[in-house]
């Protein structure tokens, strides 16, 4: 059987991202797995992959929220006084 690497369709960026992190972690710690064990192990490299990718899924949805259209500012409406009858001087 080939095995392919593409994503699944309902799989979101950031679980996708949180995968990659794993193995790599996974890879560099081997000694800290040694000492701590199999299980202790993959429930931290989890908690902390998890927290590394926390924000990569969303940085599209930002993208697209920032092009939606802004409404321009309405303009202040200023009343407009007329003018009072000039006083006239008492003679």
């Amino acid at each position: 059987m080939s095995s392919n690497k593409t994503p699944k369709a309902g799989k979101s960026a950031s679980k996708d991202a949180r995968h990659d992190i794993e193995k790599k972690l996974d890879l560099l710690l081997v000694d800290l797995k040694k000492d701590l064990g199999d299980t202790k192990f993959k429930s931290r490299i989890k908690k902390a992959a998890k927290l590394l990718s926390k924000g990569i899924g969303k940085a599209k949805k930002n993208a697209v929220s920032a092009k939606k259209k802004t409404k321009p500012a309405k303009a202040v409406k200023t009343k407009k006084t007329t003018a009072a009858p000039a006083p006239v001087a008492a003679e």
